[in-house]
Protein backbone atom coordinates (compact mmCIF):
# COMPACT_ATOMS: atom_id res chain seq x y z
CA UNK A 1 0.00 0.00 0.00
CA UNK A 2 1.44 3.29 -1.18
CA UNK A 3 2.29 5.85 1.64
CA UNK A 4 -0.60 8.95 2.36
CA UNK A 5 -0.16 12.04 3.83
CA UNK A 6 -3.78 13.06 4.09
CA UNK A 7 -4.60 9.20 5.63
CA UNK A 8 -1.77 9.62 8.28
CA UNK A 9 -3.01 13.58 8.89
CA UNK A 10 -6.68 11.97 9.38
CA UNK A 11 -5.10 9.16 11.80
CA UNK A 12 -3.99 11.55 13.99
CA UNK A 13 -6.52 14.06 14.46
CA UNK A 14 -8.29 13.00 16.96
CA UNK A 15 -5.07 13.16 19.83
CA UNK A 16 -4.11 16.69 18.09
CA UNK A 17 -7.93 18.08 19.24
CA UNK A 18 -7.55 16.45 22.49
CA UNK A 19 -3.70 18.66 22.90
CA UNK A 20 -5.29 21.05 21.55
CA UNK A 21 -8.48 21.13 24.35
CA UNK A 22 -5.74 20.51 26.83
CA UNK A 23 -3.71 24.14 25.66
CA UNK A 24 -6.68 26.41 25.30
CA UNK A 25 -9.36 24.82 27.88
CA UNK A 26 -12.08 25.66 25.61
CA UNK A 27 -13.54 23.76 23.01
CA UNK A 28 -14.52 26.48 20.60
CA UNK A 29 -11.11 27.49 20.72
CA UNK A 30 -9.51 23.77 20.08
CA UNK A 31 -11.74 23.29 17.36
CA UNK A 32 -10.15 27.00 15.54
CA UNK A 33 -6.55 25.72 16.89
CA UNK A 34 -6.99 22.11 15.18
CA UNK A 35 -8.49 23.55 12.43
CA UNK A 36 -5.61 25.99 11.86
CA UNK A 37 -2.58 23.59 12.55
CA UNK A 38 -4.11 21.30 9.45
CA UNK A 39 -4.72 23.89 7.48
CA UNK A 40 -1.36 24.88 7.83
CA UNK A 41 0.00 20.78 7.82
CA UNK A 42 -2.05 20.61 4.24
CA UNK A 43 0.19 23.93 3.66
CA UNK A 44 3.12 22.58 4.30
CA UNK A 45 3.14 19.13 3.62
CA UNK A 46 6.27 19.03 0.76
CA UNK A 47 7.88 20.03 4.12
CA UNK A 48 7.27 16.66 6.10
CA UNK A 49 9.57 13.29 5.29
CA UNK A 50 7.79 10.60 5.13
CA UNK A 51 8.39 7.54 7.90
CA UNK A 52 9.11 10.33 10.77
CA UNK A 53 6.72 10.91 13.65
CA UNK A 54 3.91 12.57 11.91
CA UNK A 55 1.57 13.15 15.39
CA UNK A 56 5.21 14.94 16.74
CA UNK A 57 5.32 17.08 13.91
CA UNK A 58 2.12 18.23 14.26
CA UNK A 59 1.70 18.68 18.13
CA UNK A 60 4.86 20.85 17.43
CA UNK A 61 3.25 22.88 14.99
CA UNK A 62 -0.48 23.06 16.92
CA UNK A 63 1.85 24.01 20.01
CA UNK A 64 3.94 27.06 18.26
CA UNK A 65 0.14 28.55 16.54
CA UNK A 66 -0.81 28.14 20.48
CA UNK A 67 1.72 30.22 21.58
CA UNK A 68 1.92 32.55 18.47
CA UNK A 69 -1.96 33.65 19.12
CA UNK A 70 -1.45 33.97 22.88
CA UNK A 71 1.45 36.65 21.53
CA UNK A 72 -0.76 37.98 19.14
CA UNK A 73 -3.41 38.61 22.20
CA UNK A 74 -1.31 39.87 24.18
CA UNK A 75 -0.25 42.76 21.80
CA UNK A 76 -4.14 43.33 20.66
CA UNK A 77 -6.05 46.37 22.08
CA UNK A 78 -9.28 45.43 23.39
CA UNK A 79 -11.71 48.27 23.50
CA UNK A 80 -15.48 48.30 24.91
CA UNK A 81 -17.05 51.04 24.08
CA UNK A 82 -19.33 50.94 27.62
CA UNK A 83 -19.84 48.84 30.47
CA UNK A 84 -23.24 47.22 28.51
CA UNK A 85 -21.60 46.77 25.39
CA UNK A 86 -22.80 42.60 24.83
CA UNK A 87 -26.22 44.02 25.50
CA UNK A 88 -26.70 46.22 22.32
CA UNK A 89 -27.55 44.59 19.96
CA UNK A 90 -25.29 45.22 16.00
CA UNK A 91 -28.32 46.12 14.32
CA UNK A 92 -28.93 48.87 17.29
CA UNK A 93 -25.33 50.14 17.40
CA UNK A 94 -25.70 50.04 13.24
CA UNK A 95 -28.61 52.68 14.69
CA UNK A 96 -26.69 54.60 16.50
CA UNK A 97 -23.53 55.13 14.24
CA UNK A 98 -25.99 56.57 11.50
CA UNK A 99 -27.74 58.73 13.46
CA UNK A 100 -24.54 59.62 14.83
CA UNK A 101 -22.92 59.98 11.33
CA UNK A 102 -26.17 62.01 9.86
CA UNK A 103 -26.48 64.70 12.88
CA UNK A 104 -22.42 65.10 12.34
CA UNK A 105 -23.29 65.31 8.10
CA UNK A 106 -26.27 68.02 8.76
CA UNK A 107 -24.11 70.22 11.32
CA UNK A 108 -21.75 70.90 7.66
CA UNK A 109 -22.78 73.78 6.00
CA UNK A 110 -24.95 73.64 2.92
CA UNK A 111 -21.86 74.22 0.90
CA UNK A 112 -19.86 71.51 2.84
CA UNK A 113 -22.90 69.27 2.22
CA UNK A 114 -22.57 69.24 -1.57
CA UNK A 115 -19.12 68.85 -1.51
CA UNK A 116 -19.42 65.94 0.36
CA UNK A 117 -22.37 64.07 -1.75
CA UNK A 118 -20.61 64.73 -4.46
CA UNK A 119 -16.68 64.06 -3.96
CA UNK A 120 -16.78 61.45 -1.05
CA UNK A 121 -20.57 59.75 -1.56
CA UNK A 122 -20.93 59.84 -4.86
CA UNK A 123 -17.07 59.52 -6.00
CA UNK A 124 -17.36 62.36 -8.69
CA UNK A 125 -13.87 63.91 -8.95
CA UNK A 126 -12.72 66.94 -7.69
CA UNK A 127 -12.80 68.92 -11.18
CA UNK A 128 -16.72 67.58 -11.77
CA UNK A 129 -17.53 68.76 -8.52
CA UNK A 130 -16.07 72.39 -9.16
CA UNK A 131 -17.76 72.33 -12.34
CA UNK A 132 -21.36 71.04 -11.15
CA UNK A 133 -20.65 73.90 -8.30
CA UNK A 134 -19.24 76.56 -10.49
CA UNK A 135 -16.25 77.06 -8.13
CA UNK A 136 -12.65 76.19 -8.24
CA UNK A 137 -10.92 73.17 -7.79
CA UNK A 138 -8.66 74.65 -4.70
CA UNK A 139 -12.29 76.12 -2.86
CA UNK A 140 -13.46 72.20 -3.27
CA UNK A 141 -10.65 70.71 -1.89
CA UNK A 142 -10.97 73.59 1.02
CA UNK A 143 -14.66 72.41 1.98
CA UNK A 144 -14.00 69.18 1.88
CA UNK A 145 -10.86 69.56 4.08
CA UNK A 146 -12.51 71.59 6.62
CA UNK A 147 -16.15 69.39 5.78
CA UNK A 148 -13.70 66.31 6.82
CA UNK A 149 -12.25 68.03 10.13
CA UNK A 150 -15.66 68.52 11.43
CA UNK A 151 -16.93 65.68 10.35
CA UNK A 152 -14.31 63.59 12.59
CA UNK A 153 -14.50 66.30 15.46
CA UNK A 154 -18.58 65.12 15.68
CA UNK A 155 -17.91 61.65 15.33
CA UNK A 156 -14.95 61.78 17.73
CA UNK A 157 -17.37 63.27 20.37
Amino acid sequence: MAYSFSDELIGCIPALHRYACKLTRDAAAAEDLTQDCIARALSRSHRFEPGTNMQAWLTTMLKNLHFNNLQREKHMTKVELWDHAAAVEATQMSRLVCRDVDRAFQSLTPCQRKVVRLVAIEGRPYQEAAERLNVSIGTIRSRLCRARERLNTMMAA
